[in-house]
């Protein structure tokens, strides 16, 4: 983070974890797209190759979690993804490996946000 403002990367990486958890809430088998080996770390690399899909969805992954009966944890996710949105009109292309390390903060950070809510 610089200024101790999120960065755009940092950003992305919350974007991911919110959008797994999203997705994970509306899968039957409690198993993600984003949960797949590499996944992140190809997120980490082009946030807008692996993030815009996902935005694209978020409304389906809420629904299927809503008829899951996981709608109240799933629109709390859901309603935080404009917060986690970057500051810059798009998503992100491509990061360098310092801009990696801060999608990977905000991936960790915003993944001990939503264990500390889901308690």
């Amino acid at each position: 983070m610089s200024d101790g403002q999120p960065t755009d990367a940092y950003r992305c990486g919350q974007l991911y974890a919110a959008l797994a958890a999203l997705e994970r809430l509306g899968s039957p088998s409690a198993k993600a797209s984003l949960d797949r080996p590499g996944e992140r770390s190809k997120a980490s690399q082009n946030p807008r190759g692996t993030l815009k899909g996902h935005l694209d969805r978020a409304v389906t992954y809420l629904m299927h979690a809503r008829s899951r009966r996981k709608g109240t944890e799933a629109a709390a996710i859901f309603r935080s993804i404009p917060e986690l949105l970057p500051e810059s009109k798009e998503l992100p292309g491509s990061l360098g490996f310092a801009q990696q390390d801060d999608f990977s903060q905000g991936w960790h950070a915003q993944v001990k946000a939503l264990e500390a809510a889901a308690h």
